[in-house]
């Protein structure tokens, strides 16, 4: 008995660390962009981004509210230490100034925001090198200067308020009011940090200028502003969720195309750019697209060119008869974006076996949903769906991953994952199990709600029945007729 549980487990381990590999090469492809391709934006976005204005008004108000006096600096950035956590982000800390601002478009070396709530007259300024009326347009903004009189501003305001005479008072109002935020004490600054910090690369050039004010001065003490934002941007206002409810709607669409195309002779890389091509035709940029074989994971990788096994290796491998696909991905809507899995059947039809595992998996999923309500923490949905797995046979030991993440504006949202649940946040739950070289996975993205919940994601089609008959109706896409026009 010992030696069969032994190899049960060497079993599982070789699915899981090859699920894994194909997930990964897959990773690869995926195109890390907050933007459409090629610097583009769509008509439907800029439609989309319409009350981002009033939005950010309303949450400086609120983020000045949460402070504890004092002055906020929030920088953009066009690129800042890689998010080395799960998987780079080039733009992570360029996500708060969006969130306050409304400005999307900020070029290195990024634009400023200071937030002074004990500031009499220059409670909310803005240093960019935008066109002022443009800037006070998007922002609501009112006090509009150059990026480069923000070191000149900030470097006065470190004088103690009471030593400022009248001739400073009235020829250097903006550093003056900025004093007055400050106090005379200790002069509390909150300052947008990575999230996730990469120590062995250079020194963060947008944070130069903190390093500068602890030389000049003994009174500064720090506060990481994500402390202040990450609760904001967990729960989701209107404009939020007008945003990622559209890229919801979108990635359906694609992830519905996708599902009815993938057939065998068809490569997982063809039908990933046929999701993508429905998420830009409507005007959304791809926050990512996975699709890899889910089937006969427990055997050795075989290929019948070295050419076939590095396009397999890269995400590209081909759909075999009788195999299951699995897709993971989420198109993106004014940096809101979409986190959503399904597994079909590259044949049409599910065989018994596959029925059997889909079953199991999906009634864990359908349970850990039923269980999202205010109140309930992390640990509980991670334990819930461990023991359903485990009760399943074991299950649990092929579950590698965590039952979720916040979604907003980054894939996985920034967040505190040991509080409870609250109404408003919009949560991923992800769970799947490999069985005998078969995967079998789900994502859905969640809308906790004052009694429970909305499951945003149920109109795409996930029962056996339902994805059944998506798979016998007729792709959109022909990807046959370009294919065969070329030798």
């Amino acid at each position: 008995m010992t030696r069969l549980i032994a190899k049960f487990k060497t079993q599982i381990q070789c699915c899981v660390v090859r699920a894994a590999l194909l997930v990964l090469a897959s990773v690869l492809t995926m195109p890390l962009t907050a933007a459409a391709a090629d610097g583009q934006l769509s008509l439907v976005a800029l439609q989309y981004r319409e009350g981002h204005r009033e939005a950010a008004i309303a949450r400086r108000d609120e983020f000045m509210r949460r402070m504890r006096g004092g002055l906020a600096v929030i920088t953009s950035a066009d690129r800042s230490q890689p998010n080395l956590y799960e998987r780079f982000t080039p733009d992570t800390e360029n996500k708060d100034f969006v969130f306050l601002t409304g400005i999307y478009d900020s070029h290195p070396p990024g634009d400023v925001l200071v937030l002074n709530p004990d500031g009499d007259e220059f409670r909310e300024v803005l240093y960019t090198d935008l066109a002022a009326d443009e800037a006070r347009r998007l922002s609501g903004i009112e006090h509009v200067f150059p990026r480069s009189r923000f070191l000149e501003h900030i470097s006065s305001a470190l004088t103690d308020y009471r030593n400022l005479r009248i001739t400073q008072l009235r020829f250097k109002e903006v550093a003056s009011d900025f004093a007055r935020g400050w106090g005379n004490d200790e002069k509390l600054l909150y300052v947008n940090y990575p999230r996730f910090s990469n120590l062995s690369e250079p020194a963060n050039p947008r944070l130069e200028f903190v390093a500068r004010l602890r030389e000049a001065t003994g009174e500064l003490v720090l506060q990481d502003a994500g402390d202040l934002l990450d609760p904001m941007r967990m729960i989701m206002d209107d404009f939020a969720m007008k945003n990622l409810r559209r890229a919801i709607e979108i990635t359906g669409l694609g992830l519905q195309e996708g599902m009815r195309l993938a057939r065998p002779g068809l490569r997982t890389l063809q039908i990933m750019h046929s999701v993508r091509y429905v998420y830009q035709l409507h005007g959304a940029p791809v926050g990512f697209t996975v699709v890899s074989p889910a089937s006969n994971l427990n055997e050795a990788l075989k290929w019948e060119t070295t050419a076939e096994e590095e396009a397999a290796r890269t995400g590209d491998a081909l759909i075999l008869p009788g195999t299951l696909v699995h897709f993971d991905t989420g198109a993106a809507m004014n940096h809101y974006a979409a986190d959503i899995q399904r597994t079909v059947p590259a044949d049409g039809r599910f065989t018994q076996e596959q029925r059997r595992i889909y079953e199991v998996v999906l009634d864990v999923q359908k349970t850990v949903i039923a269980a999202v309500r205010p109140g309930v923490t992390w640990d509980d949905l991670q334990a819930l769906a461990m023991q359903r797995l485990r009760d399943a046979g074991g299950w649990d030991e092929s579950y590698t991953y965590g039952i979720g993440h916040f979604i907003g504006m980054e894939v996985h949202e920034h967040g505190d994952y040991t509080a409870p649940l609250q109404p408003g946040m919009v949560i991923a739950i992800e769970q799947g199990a490999v069985v005998d070289g078969t995967r079998v996975a789900f994502e859905d993205d969640i809308l906790v709600t004052r009694d429970g919940y909305d499951w945003l994601s149920r109109f795409i089609p996930i029962e056996i029945e339902e994805v059944e008959a998506l798979r016998r109706e007729q792709a959109v896409n022909r990807p046959e007729i370009f294919l065969e026009a070329l030798p």
